[in-house]
């Protein structure tokens, strides 16, 4: 066979190799000695294009649960890549749809802005939850005020309306319980407990005066009462106009609790630990600011997929929950960052509890993966001078940098 007999048949064969849906095959033993190597390079070259073709129509598809092809196929090197950061980005579309928006993505390009612009609208959205929970509080005070009590006495009577002398505390007029399940007898012990206290508000000889207070009955039900104070046939009286608020004390706690609370742990967010952190600053005592960052979270969620992340997420909260105060305030900032506020304590105790933690932490046998944090401690002596409370952070976020540094020479060394 001649050399360009050779060059030909190896032309065709790289040619079909990268244009045909069926690559035509040849067999290098057919080929004259000097171009049987390069068949047989030729050969592997189509191994890898075809593991590419399948790979790349997988990813373009969304199926992200393809095998990734073997290491030495150097032509998927950035597919790789490009499914890899397809996983992530998956997994904080799914933190995001839970209500975590500290979901940030800084490397896919223009998509970038785009997600970062819906994570930021979706934030702004949290924090009107919080506002419209403001309202609501608001809107029930305004409803709870009576401008004519006799009228509402009228006006209202499928609400509960009993009349109690003040004299001799006789019941001088119950209307039943209106639409309300609270009993009578059950609704007269509840305002007798409440007389000693509206009874210090008002003055001998007083005949008008009106207050808003609320209660709770034995079956955990709310009321809201509105008492108010007038002549009743002559006699001077307290009338108890009763209104049922259990639906709103529901609907106002849920919606604290979307505004305040993380979903993945059920600890505080951001948003509260914003605000609680430059409260407390502002109250001149001591504090102790402790910045904790997740170590291996990546490799978890890469190797094991983002379920297993989001049980490291919740087993680290619930490890730290162990150990601190009812008043201390444990928040997750981030996706794998979190801050604790511990007030009055001294850094050594504080020291030592991390340390505890850390150890309970990584001593866990229950998953085949290391399982570590690093913490930065930032502390503000009491009656310290005007501090910012993102300034406080930073520093502490900082100081776990040197921390992690340490922690990851320790990881190599150990996998060395």
């Amino acid at each position: 066979m001649t050399n360009e007999q050779n060059c030909e048949l190896l032309f065709q064969y790289l040619k079909s190799i990268l244009y045909d849906p069926k690559v035509q095959a040849i067999d290098p033993g057919s080929l004259d000695a000097p171009y049987q190597k390069l068949g047989l390079g030729l050969q592997y070259l189509e191994k890898a294009v075809t593991e590419m073709k399948a790979y790349s129509e997988a990813l373009s598809v969304g199926k992200l649960s393809v095998p990734v092809p073997p290491r030495d196929n150097f032509l998927c090197e950035n597919l790789k890549n490009v499914h890899a950061n397809l996983n992530h980005l998956t997994w904080q579309a799914k933190q995001v749809a839970k209500g975590d928006y500290s979901q940030h993505v800084s490397y896919l390009g223009e998509f970038s802005e785009a997600f970062n612009t819906m994570t930021r609208q979706l934030q702004e959205r949290e924090l009107s939850l919080k506002q419209e929970a403001e309202a609501e509080k608001e809107h029930a005070r305004m409803m709870d005020s009576y401008n004519h009590l006799l009228m509402e006495l009228i006006a209202r009577s499928e609400e509960s309306i009993m009349v109690i002398s003040m004299t001799d505390q006789k019941v001088l007029y119950c209307n039943g319980s209106g639409s309300i399940r609270i009993s009578p007898d059950e609704l007269y012990s509840l305002c007798m407990r409440q007389l000693p206290l509206t009874q210090s508000e008002t003055t001998p000889g007083q005949e008008t005066y009106r207050w808003t207070w609320e209660t709770e009955d034995a079956e955990q039900r709310f009321y809201r009462i509105t008492t108010g104070l007038m002549r009743w046939e002559g006699e001077r009286a307290y009338v108890h106009i009763v209104r049922e608020v259990t639906a709103e004390k529901s609907r106002e706690a849920r919606l604290e609790t979307e505004a305040y609370h993380d979903t993945l742990t059920g600890i505080w967010n951001r948003n509260f630990f914003q605000e609680k952190a430059q409260e407390l600053l502002d109250a001149g005592g001591a504090v102790l600011f402790c910045y904790c960052d997740l170590d291996h979270l990546k490799y978890i969620n890469d190797h094991y997929g983002h379920h297993e992340g989001d049980w490291y997420i919740r087993f680290f909260a619930d490890c730290v929950r162990q150990y601190i105060r009812h008043e201390d305030i444990f928040a997750r900032i981030g996706g794998d960052e979190f801050c604790i506020i511990i007030p009055d304590c001294a850094r050594e105790t504080a020291e030592e509890k991390l340390s505890i933690i850390q150890k309970q932490f990584a001593g866990d046998l229950s998953r085949p993966y290391p399982k570590s944090f690093s913490y930065g401690l930032v502390e503000a002596p009491a009656k310290h001078a005007p501090m910012n409370a993102e300034s406080l952070i930073q520093q502490a976020d900082t100081a776990m940098y040197i921390q992690k540094r340490e922690h990851k020479q320790q990881y190599l060394t150990k996998l060395s």
